[in-house]
């Protein structure tokens, strides 16, 4: 008899816990997402295969399509401090990735080639005509695989602060394939991304790549916190970042494009100097642009002569 009261009291309190943290997380999701900043400008919607994309467009002109970095906290509000200049000239079409901002996030694993392909299908069905690309970040991967894949769809490709190529060897092993499963489950997985995505950790991770910490605003802040909440399943794409089904060795597609390619860095993001003699050593006629006071986010911290810079371009 007390053998079975201890099986019962061990089933009440698992259950209890389970209901507990399922409760907490559902209750961090609406605190995340309570203050509805992404929403406060109006959208376009793509209906594309994998889920509605969301986007903006703003101005008139040659077209420009600004992609974010891909990262669970980011949406295409990483560009709001150079739209409006953008717009003065050209047609602007910001765009939240498929799993990011307000775009939708089905339950899926994220690879490079399925980004690849949504930048292409965005630039055939809602630009229509050649666009020059500006990438941030771990973006510049899946862009120049859409543009190797078809370089009529590219004028140019400015890529800001893009993440090492060494990075695309990077390869799921077995520890990150039971990650992924570990995280792909509704309750405990849950939870772990929230505590990977917990408001603190988010503002550690993004202020360290700012060369003046000031400039990551506490509105900012609340954007990346609330757009790592929103859709479906947010932790879909997390958990395909964290274990590299992003990654894909892009070395040879780079060797082959033809286009105009130009890098952008911050004067004090690490390792910048190497990662562009490491691009231009793959293709010698890209080029490079060094912005000051800046680290990973040149065009919020330094958005004068950043700008200044790639008008030189435009």
């Amino acid at each position: 008899m007390k053998k079975y009261l201890k099986i019962l009291t061990a089933m009440v309190i698992s259950s209890s816990t389970l209901i507990g943290v399922s409760l907490l997380n559902k209750i961090t999701k609406i605190h995340a997402v309570s203050k509805n900043l992404l929403e406060k400008d109006k959208t376009k919607e793509f209906e594309w295969r994998f889920g509605n994309i969301k986007y903006r467009k703003k101005g008139h002109g040659n077209p420009i399509l600004l992609v974010h970095s891909l990262e669970v906290a980011s949406s295409s509000e990483e560009w709001f401090k150079v739209i409006d200049n953008l717009a003065k000239t050209h047609t602007v079409y910001t765009i939240d990735l498929i799993g990011c901002g307000l775009s939708e996030k089905p339950f899926m694993t994220y690879t490079n080639h399925i980004f690849s392909q949504l930048i292409s299908d965005f630039i055939k069905v809602v630009i229509g005509k050649r666009t020059t690309v500006i990438t941030s970040g771990n973006s510049s991967s899946f862009v120049i695989s859409a543009c190797d894949n078809d370089s009529t769809l590219f004028e140019k490709i400015i890529l800001v602060s893009p993440e090492k190529l060494s990075n695309g060897h990077l390869i799921p092993g077995k520890r990150a394939r039971t990650y992924k499963a570990i995280l792909c489950t509704s309750i405990l997985g849950t939870l772990l991304y929230n505590i990977a995505v917990y408001k603190i950790n988010i503002k550690h991770n993004i202020k360290q790549n700012f060369y003046k910490k000031e400039k990551f605003t506490d509105d900012m802040l609340d954007k990346c916190y609330e757009a790592a909440h929103r859709g479906l399943s947010p932790k879909s794409l997390y958990s395909s970042l964290v274990c590299f089904y992003t990654k894909n060795n892009i070395k040879f597609e780079l060797s082959q494009i033809d286009n105009s390619i130009i890098i952008f860095e911050g004067r004090f993001n690490r390792d910048s100097s190497d990662i562009t003699k490491e691009y231009v050593k793959i293709n010698p006629a890209i080029e490079a642009v060094i912005i000051d006071d800046s680290k990973k986010y040149p065009h919020i911290e330094n958005e004068k002569e950043f700008l200044k810079a790639l008008n030189i371009y435009l």
